[in-house]
């Protein structure tokens, strides 16, 4: 019987070793190059969506269009000669979309003669009011000063008005006024008594203005040793914790009010306005924006709210920001605004939601 050569299986054995080597060192090969190439074109991938981002979603512009900013009436006085730019960069553009809020729309209930009472008595006024107007009445109180109370029973907004001007036994022996925080404190800790300081109030930081009286009006002071009484502003916090909010007028706030220190609690605050109304800030749509550039046109074409421009021949504008602004009047939205400011305070306001989402009336 022919026997099998051990020879004739040394080949097939080397050749099987020589392919095995082969599988090993090009398959390692290809594992490496499918890890590599893996990386890199996650690499690629990542810098093509960093340098082609996907285009946001449209604005969702849920209510509709919107109503026209309610900004106190104004004549060619009010406003500058001309307008000029000192900037470096010049205008530019900030975003072209932002949120527009619903405000919480007040109405009539039942229940509200007893909550303006209430409200009334927590402040010193007892006696039964008089209707002054439709649901708005007037309290009245003489101690420790003459005082008026205007409250409306819709929305519980007020003014507090005093006779402390014609009083200058309040300044003959004057106490230290409060510093700066506690004066802000004070007037969170009035409204709040009543129930009326709404979170966006709470945390906000206020303004304060020391106010001297000269021969029975008020004059700014340069320091606290040389004021009489304290003007406290508070406006809502800056939204989205960067867009500050505004009033028509520079320096007053939603909430403004004077405070004394010939007084000691509450009456310490001799004269008050309470012009807040609730933002639902969960309750929001957001809206294209025409561009910072046109709203700097329509401020050289004299199409702007001006604040601080009576008589003035040249407006030199050198900041531009987004901001929101706040009526003393009811408004059904808070909407953002451009504010163009320059020297001496000046302010130019100008409503920055796109014209074509803005009533034409």
């Amino acid at each position: 019987m022919p026997t099998t050569s051990s020879s004739s299986a040394g080949p097939n054995l080397t050749g099987a070793n020589y392919v095995g080597r082969l599988f090993v060192r090009y398959g390692l090969a290809f594992l490496i190059f499918l890890m590599v190439g893996r990386v890199l074109f996650n690499a690629l991938v990542a810098y093509w969506q960093a340098t082609h981002p996907a285009p946001p979603p449209a604005p969702t512009v849920g209510f509709g269009i919107l109503p026209n900013l309610n900004f106190p009436s104004q004549d060619e006085t009010d406003k500058p000669a001309s307008y000029s730019l000192e900037m470096a960069y010049g205008i530019e553009e900030i975003t072209d979309r932002s949120k527009v809020f619903l405000i919480t729309k007040s109405t009539a209930n039942l229940l509200a003669d007893e909550r303006i009472k209430e409200i009334a008595s927590i402040y010193g006024f007892i006696f039964t009011p008089e209707n002054i107007a439709d649901k708005t009445y007037r309290f009245t109180k003489n101690t420790p000063l003459d005082m008026s109370l205007e409250i409306s029973s819709v929305d519980f907004t007020f003014s507090m008005k005093s006779n402390f001007l014609s009083r200058p036994d309040l300044l003959a022996d004057k106490a230290l006024l409060p510093e700066e925080f506690e004066a802000i404190d004070s007037v969170k800790e009035f409204v709040s008594s009543s129930n009326l300081l709404g979170a966006d109030i709470a945390s906000a930081s206020g303004q304060v203005t020391f106010l001297r009286s000269i021969g029975g009006e008020l004059r700014t002071a340069f320091s606290l040793s040389e004021a009489d009484f304290l003007q406290i502003d508070l406006n809502r916090s800056p939204i989205d914790l960067v867009y500050k909010v505004y009033t028509s007028e520079w320096n007053k706030g939603i909430i403004s009010a004077k405070l004394s220190s010939a007084f000691s609690s509450n009456n310490s605050i001799v004269e008050m306005d309470y012009y807040y109304r609730q933002v639902d800030y969960l309750n929001f749509e957001t809206y294209p924006l025409r561009t910072a550039k046109s709203a700097w046109n329509l401020v050289q074409a004299g199409d702007a709210y001006v604040i601080n421009g009576k008589n003035l021949k040249e407006a030199v504008i050198r900041e531009v920001e987004l901001a929101y602004y706040d009526s003393f009047d009811e408004q059904k939205y808070l909407q953002p605004i451009y504010v163009f400011k320059g020297d001496a305070n000046f302010m130019a306001i100008v409503p920055a939601v796109s014209a074509n989402y803005l009533s034409r009336n």
